[in-house]
């Protein structure tokens, strides 16, 4: 079985689209489908059922994209190991990030990557985490990283980093005259919170829980960006991760309140699927994330609430994290 038509198959499912497909194996649109044919022809089953629009994957296409997609990561793998014997990464690797860690960590690590391994090729996508886990467990990407990682039978977390959650409000917020802001001062102010489904939303929620406090929802929104924006046009406060707000702060559009009795933390992981095996460029760049956190935090990990702290590196998660 020809391993470009494999590869041209994958591509269309993954960019949902025979031209994007072709565009990116630097074919036509009409060789995009005739690779596609080819492998209904020697299976002898309909892969693809193009009636739809959009195309639709049929259930035998769905299994056989399912086993494409690992025999192509074995394939690149060994081509790369073979290819990376005594010489720097050159391979490719994709991971997936939520919005918050791609805005706050990932220019970071593009900017070092491009330094010390230029001829590697990585693939980046920011997606809400049920994506994310999804695009793990299909292989579709290498690892994920995500806030308060699961492991699961099929996924494998790791601890990355703990950030300290602060509040956060605009910097005319009245509030910002307060030396000490106690929590019963929140319960007439109005709160910008994250959407219902969300797990940090659920940990924000039992905090305030056991401090005793109901405060007014002004909105409740899925990404931080928004819930920034919306505090400002809210007059509202927010419960952000210190690391998302640091430029908001160098401007001087925001302010941390000062909360000294606010012991709250958002964690982050790496999740990658089990039982497969990451190409060498995906490995680095693993090792390259978790360097550069250490490098951010001093090496350490001594818990501190005036930093993100570093969790102990390649630590398997086996259940739910806090």
């Amino acid at each position: 079985m020809n391993l470009r038509n494999l590869k041209v198959f994958c591509d269309v499912v993954r960019r949902h689209s025979f031209s994007k497909a072709a565009a990116d194996n630097s074919m036509t649109q009409s060789g995009a489908s005739q690779a596609v044919q080819q492998l209904e022809e020697q299976l002898q089953v309909q892969l693809i059922d193009r009636s739809k629009r959009p195309f639709i994957l049929t259930a035998e296409g769905t299994a056989f994209h399912a086993g494409s997609v690992q025999i192509l990561r074995q394939y690149e793998t060994l081509t790369e190991e073979v290819r990376a014997i005594g010489h720097e990464m050159t391979g490719r690797a994709s991971l997936a990030a939520i919005y918050s860690v791609g805005l706050s960590y990932l220019p970071a690590l593009q900017r070092a990557i491009k330094t010390r391994h230029p001829q590697a090729e990585v693939r980046y996508q920011f997606a809400h985490p049920d994506e994310i886990y999804r695009l793990v467990e299909q292989g579709m990407v290498d690892f994920g990283l995500v806030s308060y990682p699961e492991s699961s039978k099929s996924i494998s977390a790791t601890d990355w980093l703990v950030e300290t959650m602060r509040l956060v409000a605009p910097a005319d917020h009245p509030l910002r005259d307060k030396p000490v802001v106690r929590p019963e001062d929140l319960v007439s102010e109005n709160l910008v919170a994250f959407a219902p489904n969300l797990r940090i939303r659920h940990e924000i929620d039992r905090y305030l829980r056991h401090l005793g406090i109901t405060m007014q929802i002004a909105a409740e929104l899925d990404n931080i960006d928004s819930v920034k924006h919306a505090m400002e046009v809210n007059s509202a406060v927010s419960f952000l991760p210190e690391q998302t707000v640091q430029e908001e702060l160098e401007a001087g559009s925001a302010i941390i309140l000062n909360c000294p009795w606010l012991k709250l933390t958002r964690p982050l992981g790496l999740i990658q699927r089990r039982n497969s095996t990451l190409g060498r460029t995906a490995r680095g760049i693993i090792e390259l994330i978790f360097e550069l956190s250490q490098n951010a935090t001093g090496a350490t990990n001594e818990t501190s609430v005036d930093q993100p702290q570093l969790a102990p590196i390649g630590r398997s998660l086996t259940s739910r994290t806090g």
